[in-house]
Order: C-alpha cells, then structure tokens, then sequence
C-alpha cells in the first residue's frame, strides 16, 4: 500500500491511504482513487482541532472516507475506522466537511470519486 503525506500540521497528521477497490461487476458511483487517471487533490487548507475536552499528549487515528463530487466539493465524509473509538472522530470529519478538492479525473472528464485518508492526532 502506497502513502503519501498531505500535510503535518502541528499534533495533527494527514496521510492519504489506498483505498480498497470494490468488485469491478458494475461502474461505482465513486471510482475509487486508484482508477482514476488523476486523483483528487485538496484545495483547501485543513487543520483538525485536537479536542478540548482530551489531556493533552493522547495519540489517535481516524480513517475518513471522502466522497468528493465532480465539482471538488464533499457530498459525504463517513469515518471508516478510529483508534481510540469515540475520541477524535468528531473532530476529524468536522476539519474535513468543508474541505474542497479537484476533482478526479476519469477517461478526461470529472467524475465522483472516493478517497480514503488517515488524520493522526497527538506527536
């Protein structure tokens, strides 16, 4: 599996992940990333919060699952796994619910796509 970093900022770390792929029987509605020709890239700086309601130094990771539609926008941020459960996922989908992208490109045009990335939270 591939990684790659999109930004380390702070105590909180973005790696975009390889997503799964779905079986080929039928077009998806979101092309996963690795079958697109570009895939989508953020525009927007994003900066999750750590949450004040944890003692600082407390580490976690959060798998987002991004369903970017053509125009770059989100139509859907769904949390595909977390560690500790029940701690940063609040606050990883709310740093990434307004983030805009380009969008993916498939066969030359826009099309939806879905992008898995891990946000990691404390050093």
């Amino acid at each position: 599996m591939r990684h790659g970093v999109l930004a380390w900022v702070g105590a909180a770390g973005i790696l975009w992940l390889a997503p799964a792929a779905p079986g080929d029987a039928a077009e998806p509605k979101y092309w996963p990333a690795e079958k697109l020709e570009a895939r989508p890239q953020i525009k927007t700086h994003v900066m999750p919060e750590y949450p004040k309601d944890l003692p600082a130094g407390v580490r976690g990771r959060v798998v987002l699952e991004l369903f970017v539609a053509p125009d770059g926008t989100l139509d859907r941020v769904r949390v595909a796994s977390a560690e500790p459960r029940g701690r940063f996922e609040q606050a990883a989908v709310k740093a990434f619910s307004a983030a805009r992208f380009t969008p993916g490109i498939r066969k030359g045009k826009a099309v939806p796509s879905l992008v898995r990335i891990e946000v990691t939270f404390g050093n």
